[in-house]
């Protein structure tokens, strides 16, 4: 009989071990499962015979009278080390979030120790205690999934090597001082307030550790977010710099040489005349035609080169679908500050999209008034433009008409001005589209 005891005792012992373990391999595969894995199936055997061999050793202990506690962390290091090696995640990531399931793990079976000693009279280690734990997983564990599921993406989507070298070790010092203060390896401890106090205490400031840190890394995430942004949209627009003053420089040379060639042509044409003399008078009648249909010069609209070239050619490009362009501009031929290129950035997108809000008008009259002026070193640029009258924009930025995306022309005009000291802003009112800039030069 006292061996039957004794072999009953044994198997309450190893029964509460496997319910207490099992749960600490679960959760992280459940949590983990869709993450990317160098072998799930082979972490999943590793993690199988842990198991079995803790559990092989728990019977060969408790069956020779041998402290076993000590061991049971030793198994549980093993298990994380199988975790680290098998899932593709940092290890200070991991230690980070298998903290918490520990520390879950340690609340729930220190309220069971509790209700087993206060409340039931029973050991902490039999087949009640057990199913007290079982019950315990089973109630609290499918609410807090959530949040734990909740933790795992987000620290696998944070990227910040420095803080996860350092930021484990926050719930780890709350665990052990945890431990520390209840006794944890006395049986004795389980039954006071005081351990009660402290696991509930472990509980409440895990939760709010865990909360304080998720609000942390959302901020850290949508910095990052941001800072990707801002990234992104500097290269843009140097880009869009850079190719803009290629394009500034080309049309500057193209209007140059339109200028030589329309020069040479009408001298050409009038020697001809002068050869031609009085004996063909069909012959002159036809160059002096020829003479009045050579297009004049282009209109100069400002001094600056660049920006004359840019804004001739959207001019043009407005003569050719009868769009009513007025444009006063005031533009030095030197800038400080600004160069040729940004400015070319600033007019050539303003007229860019008036020029398409204009184009997708099928009824109303099509307008494009620009000016410009140059006061104090500040240069005031001011447009209105007819357009069909939609216009959407979404946490200030300016959604494209084009593709469902944020419109690069306007925020690039933003992004230069903002970069030398101003800002712009465009605004509906009914069919006309105000745009308004402001920068130093």
């Amino acid at each position: 009989p006292v061996c039957s005891d004794k072999g009953g005792n044994v198997m309450e012992q190893l029964f509460y071990i496997f319910c207490t373990t099992v749960p600490s391999h679960i959760i992280p595969f459940v949590l983990f499962w869709n993450f990317r894995w160098r072998s799930r199936t082979v972490a999943l055997a590793l993690v199988a015979a842990n198991v079995l061999c803790k559990m092989a050793v728990a019977a060969y202990c408790l069956a020779n009278g041998l402290y076993f506690r000590n061991l049971e962390l030793l198994f549980a290091v093993i298990g994380f080390l199988i975790y680290c090696c098998f899932l593709r995640l940092s290890p200070f990531k991991m230690l980070f979030t298998y903290l918490l399931i520990v520390d879950y793990l340690l609340i729930i079976r220190g309220i069971a120790a509790f209700l087993a000693v206060q409340v039931f009279s029973i050991p902490i280690q039999g087949w009640v205690s057990s199913c007290i734990c079982i019950l315990l997983y089973g109630v609290t564990l499918p609410l807090l999934l959530r949040f734990f599921r909740q933790v795992a993406n987000l620290v696998y989507r944070t990227n910040a090597p420095r803080l996860w070298r350092m930021i484990w070790l926050i719930p780890a010092f709350v665990t052990i001082l945890a431990l520390i203060f209840t006794n944890s390896y006395l049986e004795s401890s389980a039954g006071s307030v005081f351990f009660l106090f402290c696991r509930i205490g472990l509980l409440v400031c895990v939760f709010a550790i865990y909360y304080v840190l998720l609000q942390s890394l959302e901020g850290l995430e949508q910095q990052a977010a941001l800072r990707q942004r801002l990234i992104f949209e500097s290269r843009l627009m140097e880009t869009q710099i850079a190719e803009q003053k290629k394009h500034s420089q080309l049309m500057v040379e193209h209007m140059a040489e339109l200028r030589r060639q329309r020069h040479d042509l009408r001298h050409q044409l009038t020697a001809i005349r002068g050869l031609a003399g009085d004996t063909n008078p069909q012959l002159s009648k036809y160059i002096d035609d020829l003479l009045d249909t050579i297009p004049a010069a282009p209109q100069a609209y400002c001094e600056n080169q660049a920006v004359n070239a840019i804004v001739s050619h959207y001019v043009a490009l407005c003569q050719e679908q009868g769009i009513d362009a007025d444009i006063r501009l005031s533009v030095p031929t030197r800038t400080e500050q600004t160069t040729d290129a940004e400015l070319c950035v600033i007019f050539g997108n303003l007229m860019e999209n008036a020029l398409e809000a204009c184009g997708r008008m099928t009824e109303g009259k099509k307008f494009i008034h620009l000016g410009s002026r140059v006061d104090m070193g500040l240069l005031t640029i001011i447009m209105d433009n007819s357009f069909h009258g939609q216009f959407k924009q979404e946490h200030g930025k300016y959604l494209s008409s084009k593709r469902d995306d944020f419109g690069v022309g306007l925020s690039s005009i933003q992004a230069v001005a903002r970069k030398r000291g101003g800002d712009a802003r465009f605004e509906t009112d009914g069919n006309v589209f105000h745009s308004s800039v402001y920068m130093q030069i």
